[in-house]
Protein backbone atom coordinates (compact mmCIF):
# COMPACT_ATOMS: atom_id res chain seq x y z
CA UNK A 1 0.00 0.00 0.00
CA UNK A 2 2.90 2.53 0.60
CA UNK A 3 4.94 1.88 -2.27
CA UNK A 4 1.34 2.49 -4.66
CA UNK A 5 1.01 5.64 -2.42
CA UNK A 6 4.76 6.52 -3.10
CA UNK A 7 4.73 5.68 -6.83
CA UNK A 8 1.01 7.88 -7.46
CA UNK A 9 1.95 10.79 -5.33
CA UNK A 10 4.84 10.81 -7.42
CA UNK A 11 3.92 10.43 -11.16
CA UNK A 12 0.89 12.06 -10.62
CA UNK A 13 0.53 14.75 -7.97
CA UNK A 14 4.33 16.33 -8.00
CA UNK A 15 5.59 14.53 -5.12
CA UNK A 16 2.98 16.47 -2.82
CA UNK A 17 1.90 13.86 -0.53
CA UNK A 18 -1.52 15.94 0.47
CA UNK A 19 -3.38 15.34 -2.63
CA UNK A 20 -4.08 11.39 -0.64
CA UNK A 21 -6.18 14.03 1.34
CA UNK A 22 -8.47 15.10 -1.65
CA UNK A 23 -8.91 18.75 -1.19
CA UNK A 24 -10.97 20.78 -2.73
CA UNK A 25 -9.23 24.13 -4.20
CA UNK A 26 -11.79 26.54 -2.32
CA UNK A 27 -12.52 24.95 0.71
CA UNK A 28 -12.38 27.31 3.52
CA UNK A 29 -8.65 26.89 5.23
CA UNK A 30 -7.93 27.38 9.22
CA UNK A 31 -5.12 29.55 10.25
CA UNK A 32 -3.36 26.68 10.99
CA UNK A 33 -3.05 25.33 6.98
CA UNK A 34 -2.19 28.56 5.81
CA UNK A 35 1.52 27.40 5.48
CA UNK A 36 0.81 24.15 4.40
CA UNK A 37 1.19 23.81 0.76
CA UNK A 38 -1.84 21.55 0.55
CA UNK A 39 -2.40 19.80 -3.59
CA UNK A 40 -6.06 20.79 -4.47
CA UNK A 41 -7.86 18.77 -7.15
CA UNK A 42 -9.62 21.69 -9.72
CA UNK A 43 -13.33 21.62 -9.89
CA UNK A 44 -13.69 19.04 -6.73
CA UNK A 45 -15.74 19.16 -3.96
CA UNK A 46 -13.22 17.44 -2.40
CA UNK A 47 -13.89 14.53 -0.07
CA UNK A 48 -14.05 12.92 3.54
CA UNK A 49 -10.34 12.98 4.40
CA UNK A 50 -10.05 16.79 4.05
CA UNK A 51 -12.47 16.78 6.81
CA UNK A 52 -10.64 13.98 8.94
CA UNK A 53 -7.07 16.21 8.25
CA UNK A 54 -8.42 19.25 9.47
CA UNK A 55 -9.61 16.87 12.96
CA UNK A 56 -6.09 15.65 13.15
CA UNK A 57 -4.61 19.05 13.67
CA UNK A 58 -7.79 20.13 15.83
CA UNK A 59 -8.99 17.24 17.92
CA UNK A 60 -10.01 19.10 20.97
CA UNK A 61 -11.97 21.93 18.73
CA UNK A 62 -10.22 24.54 19.91
CA UNK A 63 -8.66 26.43 16.79
CA UNK A 64 -10.88 27.06 14.40
CA UNK A 65 -11.39 22.94 12.22
CA UNK A 66 -15.06 23.40 12.87
CA UNK A 67 -15.66 26.69 10.80
CA UNK A 68 -14.26 24.97 8.11
CA UNK A 69 -16.27 21.73 7.80
CA UNK A 70 -19.50 20.60 6.03
CA UNK A 71 -20.92 18.50 9.06
CA UNK A 72 -18.37 18.89 12.21
CA UNK A 73 -20.72 17.43 14.79
CA UNK A 74 -20.73 14.29 12.45
CA UNK A 75 -17.22 14.65 11.46
CA UNK A 76 -16.11 14.85 14.53
CA UNK A 77 -18.06 12.01 16.15
CA UNK A 78 -15.08 10.18 13.93
CA UNK A 79 -12.29 10.91 16.30
CA UNK A 80 -10.46 7.47 16.26
CA UNK A 81 -7.99 7.89 13.46
CA UNK A 82 -7.49 11.51 13.93
CA UNK A 83 -6.78 11.70 17.35
CA UNK A 84 -4.01 8.51 16.68
CA UNK A 85 -2.43 10.51 14.24
CA UNK A 86 -2.14 13.82 16.58
CA UNK A 87 -0.82 11.53 19.01
CA UNK A 88 1.75 10.01 17.12
CA UNK A 89 2.88 13.56 15.65
CA UNK A 90 2.81 15.10 19.43
CA UNK A 91 0.47 17.35 18.18
CA UNK A 92 3.30 19.25 16.15
CA UNK A 93 1.69 20.43 12.55
CA UNK A 94 4.59 19.89 10.99
CA UNK A 95 4.48 15.77 11.41
CA UNK A 96 0.69 15.34 11.08
CA UNK A 97 0.58 14.14 7.91
CA UNK A 98 3.19 11.34 8.20
CA UNK A 99 1.14 10.20 11.35
CA UNK A 100 -1.61 10.34 10.02
CA UNK A 101 -0.39 8.06 6.95
CA UNK A 102 1.33 5.83 9.61
CA UNK A 103 -1.76 5.42 11.31
CA UNK A 104 -4.21 4.69 7.97
CA UNK A 105 -1.37 1.92 7.05
CA UNK A 106 -1.16 0.57 10.82
CA UNK A 107 -4.30 -0.46 10.47
CA UNK A 108 -4.19 -1.96 7.06
CA UNK A 109 -1.10 -3.98 8.62
CA UNK A 110 -3.57 -5.02 11.96
CA UNK A 111 -6.48 -6.32 9.82
CA UNK A 112 -4.22 -8.63 7.46
CA UNK A 113 -2.80 -9.87 10.67
CA UNK A 114 -5.95 -10.27 12.24
CA UNK A 115 -7.57 -11.66 9.10
CA UNK A 116 -5.11 -14.37 8.74
CA UNK A 117 -5.42 -15.70 11.81
CA UNK A 118 -9.27 -15.79 11.56
CA UNK A 119 -8.34 -17.46 8.54
CA UNK A 120 -6.01 -20.22 10.07
CA UNK A 121 -8.44 -20.80 12.63
CA UNK A 122 -11.01 -21.53 9.74
CA UNK A 123 -8.63 -23.79 8.68
CA UNK A 124 -7.71 -22.01 5.40
CA UNK A 125 -4.38 -20.66 4.05
CA UNK A 126 -3.21 -17.69 6.47
CA UNK A 127 -2.34 -15.86 2.92
CA UNK A 128 -6.29 -14.77 2.72
CA UNK A 129 -5.60 -12.01 5.34
CA UNK A 130 -3.75 -10.29 2.57
CA UNK A 131 -7.47 -9.96 1.23
CA UNK A 132 -7.98 -7.52 3.69
CA UNK A 133 -5.86 -4.97 1.34
CA UNK A 134 -8.38 -5.43 -1.28
CA UNK A 135 -11.41 -4.55 0.87
CA UNK A 136 -13.17 -1.46 -0.74
CA UNK A 137 -12.92 0.41 2.99
CA UNK A 138 -9.02 -0.12 2.64
CA UNK A 139 -8.86 0.90 -0.98
CA UNK A 140 -10.58 4.25 -0.31
CA UNK A 141 -8.74 5.20 2.53
CA UNK A 142 -5.56 4.21 1.06
CA UNK A 143 -6.43 6.88 -1.66
CA UNK A 144 -8.73 9.21 0.20
CA UNK A 145 -7.62 9.20 3.99
CA UNK A 146 -10.97 7.96 5.29
CA UNK A 147 -11.27 6.49 8.25
CA UNK A 148 -13.07 3.25 7.44
CA UNK A 149 -9.90 0.55 7.32
CA UNK A 150 -10.00 1.24 11.04
CA UNK A 151 -13.17 -0.07 11.34
CA UNK A 152 -12.47 -2.54 9.30
CA UNK A 153 -10.02 -4.09 11.25
CA UNK A 154 -11.88 -3.65 14.31
CA UNK A 155 -13.98 -5.75 12.98
CA UNK A 156 -11.76 -8.43 12.29
CA UNK A 157 -10.76 -8.16 15.88
CA UNK A 158 -13.85 -9.08 16.95
CA UNK A 159 -14.33 -12.11 14.79
CA UNK A 160 -11.28 -12.87 17.00
CA UNK A 161 -11.64 -11.88 20.75
CA UNK A 162 -15.45 -11.76 20.82
CA UNK A 163 -14.98 -14.70 23.47
CA UNK A 164 -12.65 -12.57 25.49
CA UNK A 165 -14.02 -10.14 27.44
CA UNK A 166 -11.19 -8.01 28.34
CA UNK A 167 -9.93 -8.34 24.30
CA UNK A 168 -13.09 -6.85 22.59
CA UNK A 169 -13.69 -4.41 24.72
CA UNK A 170 -11.52 -1.87 24.16
CA UNK A 171 -11.99 -2.87 20.06
CA UNK A 172 -15.69 -2.19 20.98
CA UNK A 173 -14.52 0.87 22.27
CA UNK A 174 -12.58 1.99 19.55
CA UNK A 175 -14.94 0.65 16.91
CA UNK A 176 -17.53 3.31 18.16
CA UNK A 177 -15.22 6.66 17.94
CA UNK A 178 -13.83 5.50 14.58
CA UNK A 179 -17.66 5.98 13.36
CA UNK A 180 -21.12 5.28 14.21
CA UNK A 181 -21.49 2.01 12.51
CA UNK A 182 -18.86 0.63 15.02
CA UNK A 183 -21.99 0.34 17.33
CA UNK A 184 -23.56 -1.83 15.36
CA UNK A 185 -20.88 -4.00 16.23
CA UNK A 186 -21.37 -3.63 20.02
CA UNK A 187 -24.73 -3.79 19.34
CA UNK A 188 -24.86 -7.52 17.66
CA UNK A 189 -22.23 -8.97 20.50
CA UNK A 190 -24.73 -7.16 22.97
CA UNK A 191 -27.88 -9.38 21.22
CA UNK A 192 -26.11 -12.85 21.21
CA UNK A 193 -25.09 -12.54 25.11
CA UNK A 194 -28.47 -11.44 26.04
CA UNK A 195 -29.97 -14.93 23.95
CA UNK A 196 -27.14 -16.80 26.21
CA UNK A 197 -27.97 -15.35 29.34
CA UNK A 198 -24.59 -14.34 29.75
CA UNK A 199 -25.64 -11.00 31.22
CA UNK A 200 -22.32 -10.16 33.03
CA UNK A 201 -20.74 -10.27 29.83
CA UNK A 202 -23.45 -8.21 28.59
CA UNK A 203 -23.26 -5.45 30.61
CA UNK A 204 -19.11 -5.21 30.00
CA UNK A 205 -19.77 -5.07 26.68
CA UNK A 206 -22.70 -2.38 26.68
CA UNK A 207 -20.61 -0.42 28.89
CA UNK A 208 -17.75 -0.33 26.07
CA UNK A 209 -19.73 2.04 24.34
CA UNK A 210 -19.53 4.97 27.32
CA UNK A 211 -16.17 6.64 25.83
CA UNK A 212 -18.02 7.02 22.38
CA UNK A 213 -20.72 8.50 24.19
CA UNK A 214 -18.96 11.05 26.48
CA UNK A 215 -17.64 12.23 23.01
CA UNK A 216 -20.41 12.55 21.62
CA UNK A 217 -21.73 14.80 24.00
CA UNK A 218 -18.39 16.62 23.95
CA UNK A 219 -18.95 17.12 20.55
CA UNK A 220 -22.62 18.09 20.22
CA UNK A 221 -21.90 20.50 22.94
CA UNK A 222 -18.71 22.32 20.65
CA UNK A 223 -19.81 21.07 17.04
CA UNK A 224 -22.74 23.11 15.86
CA UNK A 225 -24.89 20.72 13.34
CA UNK A 226 -24.26 20.47 9.40
CA UNK A 227 -26.94 23.16 7.87
CA UNK A 228 -30.48 22.10 6.64
CA UNK A 229 -29.49 19.01 8.78
CA UNK A 230 -30.55 15.43 7.52
CA UNK A 231 -33.68 14.33 9.04
CA UNK A 232 -34.31 10.90 10.40
CA UNK A 233 -36.99 9.91 7.71
CA UNK A 234 -34.15 10.97 4.87
CA UNK A 235 -31.86 8.38 5.89
CA UNK A 236 -33.79 5.24 6.84
CA UNK A 237 -36.77 3.69 5.24
CA UNK A 238 -39.45 1.52 5.79
CA UNK A 239 -38.89 -0.43 2.51
CA UNK A 240 -35.94 -2.89 2.90
CA UNK A 241 -32.94 -1.75 0.10
CA UNK A 242 -35.23 0.86 -1.01
CA UNK A 243 -32.16 2.67 -1.12
CA UNK A 244 -30.69 0.13 -3.42
CA UNK A 245 -33.81 0.18 -5.73
CA UNK A 246 -33.62 3.69 -6.09
CA UNK A 247 -29.81 3.65 -7.17
CA UNK A 248 -30.40 0.10 -9.77
CA UNK A 249 -33.64 2.27 -11.05
CA UNK A 250 -31.69 5.74 -11.43
CA UNK A 251 -28.41 4.96 -13.00
CA UNK A 252 -25.79 8.32 -12.42
CA UNK A 253 -25.18 10.58 -15.23
CA UNK A 254 -21.55 10.40 -15.04
CA UNK A 255 -19.84 13.81 -17.18
CA UNK A 256 -17.30 11.38 -19.04
CA UNK A 257 -16.64 10.03 -22.77
CA UNK A 258 -19.86 7.64 -24.04
CA UNK A 259 -17.60 4.27 -23.90
CA UNK A 260 -16.31 5.55 -19.61
CA UNK A 261 -19.49 6.41 -18.87
CA UNK A 262 -21.14 3.13 -20.44
CA UNK A 263 -18.34 0.89 -18.47
CA UNK A 264 -18.49 3.50 -15.24
CA UNK A 265 -23.02 2.65 -15.34
CA UNK A 266 -22.36 -1.05 -15.99
CA UNK A 267 -20.06 -1.35 -13.12
CA UNK A 268 -22.29 0.42 -10.54
CA UNK A 269 -24.50 -2.61 -11.27
CA UNK A 270 -21.66 -4.99 -10.84
CA UNK A 271 -21.00 -3.82 -7.57
CA UNK A 272 -24.84 -3.14 -6.32
CA UNK A 273 -24.80 -7.08 -7.21
CA UNK A 274 -22.02 -7.55 -4.80
CA UNK A 275 -24.17 -5.50 -2.27
CA UNK A 276 -27.22 -7.74 -3.01
CA UNK A 277 -24.91 -11.01 -3.17
CA UNK A 278 -23.87 -9.43 0.41
CA UNK A 279 -27.61 -9.20 1.58
CA UNK A 280 -29.17 -12.37 0.07
CA UNK A 281 -26.36 -14.69 2.18
CA UNK A 282 -27.49 -12.71 5.53
CA UNK A 283 -30.98 -14.03 5.13
CA UNK A 284 -29.45 -17.20 4.12
CA UNK A 285 -27.40 -17.23 7.38
CA UNK A 286 -30.93 -16.46 9.11
CA UNK A 287 -32.81 -18.91 7.19
CA UNK A 288 -29.92 -21.65 8.19
CA UNK A 289 -30.55 -20.34 11.82
CA UNK A 290 -26.78 -19.55 12.16
CA UNK A 291 -25.97 -18.16 15.38
CA UNK A 292 -23.17 -16.96 17.04
CA UNK A 293 -21.46 -13.75 17.91
CA UNK A 294 -20.28 -13.16 14.52
CA UNK A 295 -23.78 -14.03 12.72
CA UNK A 296 -25.48 -11.74 15.27
CA UNK A 297 -23.50 -8.84 14.06
CA UNK A 298 -24.37 -9.91 10.73
CA UNK A 299 -28.16 -9.77 10.64
CA UNK A 300 -27.69 -6.16 12.38
CA UNK A 301 -25.43 -4.83 9.53
CA UNK A 302 -27.69 -6.29 6.88
CA UNK A 303 -30.22 -5.11 8.38
CA UNK A 304 -28.72 -0.95 8.40
CA UNK A 305 -27.83 -1.29 5.18
CA UNK A 306 -30.85 -2.48 3.61
CA UNK A 307 -32.89 -0.27 5.33
CA UNK A 308 -30.65 3.17 4.90
CA UNK A 309 -31.67 5.47 1.85
CA UNK A 310 -29.57 8.56 2.24
CA UNK A 311 -27.84 8.91 -1.05
CA UNK A 312 -24.70 10.04 0.48
CA UNK A 313 -24.31 6.92 1.08
CA UNK A 314 -25.78 5.06 -2.14
CA UNK A 315 -24.24 7.50 -4.62
CA UNK A 316 -21.27 5.52 -5.73
CA UNK A 317 -19.47 2.48 -4.37
CA UNK A 318 -16.48 4.45 -2.62
CA UNK A 319 -19.37 4.88 -0.32
CA UNK A 320 -22.44 2.28 0.20
CA UNK A 321 -18.40 0.15 -0.63
CA UNK A 322 -17.20 0.90 2.47
CA UNK A 323 -19.86 1.13 4.45
CA UNK A 324 -20.08 -2.48 4.12
CA UNK A 325 -17.01 -3.60 4.28
CA UNK A 326 -17.67 -4.74 7.89
CA UNK A 327 -20.43 -6.98 6.46
CA UNK A 328 -17.79 -8.43 3.63
CA UNK A 329 -15.24 -9.46 6.79
CA UNK A 330 -17.70 -10.93 8.99
CA UNK A 331 -19.63 -13.00 6.03
CA UNK A 332 -15.97 -13.90 5.05
CA UNK A 333 -15.29 -15.27 8.90
CA UNK A 334 -18.22 -16.90 8.82
CA UNK A 335 -16.97 -19.19 5.81
CA UNK A 336 -19.96 -18.24 3.58
CA UNK A 337 -19.72 -16.54 0.28
CA UNK A 338 -16.42 -16.08 0.85
CA UNK A 339 -14.57 -12.98 -0.97
CA UNK A 340 -16.83 -13.14 -4.47
CA UNK A 341 -19.31 -9.44 -3.20
CA UNK A 342 -15.61 -7.74 -2.72
CA UNK A 343 -14.67 -8.22 -6.28
CA UNK A 344 -17.88 -7.63 -7.55
CA UNK A 345 -17.22 -3.85 -5.80
CA UNK A 346 -14.04 -3.57 -6.30
CA UNK A 347 -14.33 -3.79 -10.19
CA UNK A 348 -16.29 -0.39 -9.94
CA UNK A 349 -13.50 0.82 -7.53
CA UNK A 350 -10.96 0.11 -9.49
CA UNK A 351 -12.19 1.97 -12.97
CA UNK A 352 -11.75 5.50 -10.51
CA UNK A 353 -7.99 4.17 -10.14
CA UNK A 354 -7.29 4.17 -13.58
CA UNK A 355 -6.38 7.34 -14.06
CA UNK A 356 -3.52 7.15 -11.09
CA UNK A 357 -2.70 3.90 -12.53
CA UNK A 358 -2.16 4.99 -15.65
CA UNK A 359 0.17 7.94 -14.91
CA UNK A 360 1.91 5.19 -12.90
CA UNK A 361 2.70 2.93 -15.71
CA UNK A 362 3.73 6.18 -17.79
CA UNK A 363 5.95 7.29 -15.29
CA UNK A 364 7.42 4.28 -14.76
CA UNK A 365 7.91 3.44 -18.61
CA UNK A 366 9.03 7.01 -19.56
CA UNK A 367 6.07 7.14 -21.85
Amino acid sequence: MWLWQFATVHFNYGGNWTALFSTAPDWPRPAFLVTESLYTFPGSMGYDGQMYHLIAHDPLMRRGAVAAMDDPALRYRRILVPALAWALALGRDSAIHAAYFAVILGFAFLGVYWLARAMLIQGRHPAWGLMFVLMPATLVSMDRMTVDVALGALTVGLVLYSDYRWKVLPILACAALTRETGLLLTAGLCVFLLSRRRFADLVWTAASAVPAIFWYVYVSRHAPPAVGTTRPADVASLIPLAGWIERVAHPANYPLPHLQALAAVELDYVALGGVALMLGNAVWLAWARRWNARAAAIYIFAAAIAFVSTQSMWQDAFSYGRVATPLMLLLSAEGSVAFAPVALVDARIGLNFLKQIIGVARGLTGM
